[in-house]
Order: structure tokens, then C-alpha cells, then sequence
């Protein structure tokens, strides 16, 4: 897994226009987002979610509208964003029925750590969270996860749509709390 640090100095070498930097960066993260789009929406529209993501964040970087975010969270909002809009132009198949047993950032960072593959500190910047608030949030949905009694179940909990600018991830875009989309 790449270092969180590396993947800021990608982004801060793309903004200057290189084509080869924008290149490496594109390369370094597009597998995150397509584990993530994987993870969260069909198999028919999660290739196409997140080349809808990859646009997104690359045009962010080369207009240098995130400057001041770090990489993971816009990586993570133009994912999220990408997830949600899919789900909601009714792309994804039908929404699955709400997650009962596990609250969104709980579901965010199983997501991230688990599928994802994220550190602990990548995931908490992603979310801009504490690392101690990831790893009590990632306790917390592995003890509802355990009370849930078939495979079936979990991929629900886990793969549950959101509207846009709904959950957890609606303050990312006015920097109350942060994030990053991922996949491949």
C-alpha cells in the first residue's frame, strides 16, 4: 500500500503540469477507487464510477481547487460523491436496504481499512478523523459485524447507498469532515 505522504507529493508534482507526475499520481491511486466503487456499487457501474471519480480528482488537482486538503481527503470525497450519484441516477441496480446495525462512518471506515487496504492514520486523515477515533469506530462496527448472523448480511451493511450530500461524508466539501475515494 502506498504511503500516505508519497501520494501528496504525486498530487503537489501533477498540479505543476507535469504529464508524466499527473500520470504516476493517476497510476498510484486509481486502484484505491476501483476497490472502493467495487465494494459499494454493482459490478455493471463500478468501473464506471470510478472513472467518474478518477476525472474528478485529477480535475481538482489541475485546477488546484483542494490545495489545502490533503490528497486522501479529496480522493475520498470525489469517490464518495462519484458512489452516490451513481447510486441515485439509478445506475446501481436498486439501493439496498439501510444498514440497521452500522452507522455510516462506521461502514466508511470498514471500507477503507478492510477493502481499501488504508493504514490507520491514511483512513483517519481520509475521514478527518483522530487516529483513535478510527480505531474505536473500526472496534465498534467489527463487534455489530459479529453479531450479524450471515455473509449475506454483512455485504448489505457494507454496500449500502447513499444519496448525495447525505451521511457522513456531505461536510467534506465545506471541511467539517474529510475523506477519500478508493478502489481496484
Amino acid at each position: 500500500m502506498l504511503q500516505e505522504g508519497l501520494l501528496d507529493v504525486l498530487a503537489a508534482a501533477a498540479r505543476s503540469g507535469s504529464r508524466e507526475s499527473m500520470a504516476s499520481l493517476y497510476a498510484a491511486f486509481r486502484p484505491m477507487v476501483v476497490l472502493r466503487c467495487r465494494a459499494e456499487l454493482d459490478q455493471a457501474v463500478s468501473d464506471s464510477a470510478a472513472d467518474a471519480a478518477c476525472v474528478a480528482v485529477l480535475t481538482a488537482v489541475c485546477d488546484g481547487s483542494e490545495t489545502f486538503q490533503p490528497f486522501l481527503r479529496v480522493l475520498y470525497a470525489s469517490t464518495s460523491i462519484a458512489i452516490a450519484r451513481a447510486a441515485s441516477d439509478g445506475f446501481s441496480g436498486g439501493s439496498l436496504p439501510p444498514p440497521t446495525t452500522l452507522p455510516v462512518v462506521e461502514r466508511d471506515v470498514l471500507v477503507l481499512r478492510l477493502i481499501v487496504g488504508l493504514d490507520t492514520k491514511a483512513t483517519a486523515t481520509s475521514l478527518a478523523r483522530t487516529t483513535d477515533e478510527v480505531s474505536l469506530d473500526l472496534h465498534r462496527a467489527l463487534r455489530r459485524l459479529r453479531k450479524l448472523s450471515s455473509p449475506n448480511a454483512i455485504r448489505k451493511v457494507l454496500t449500502v447507498t447513499r444519496e448525495v450530500g447525505e451521511g457522513w461524508h456531505s461536510g467534506v466539501c465545506r471541511g467539517r469532515s474529510g475523506g477519500s475515494p478508493i478502489s481496484d
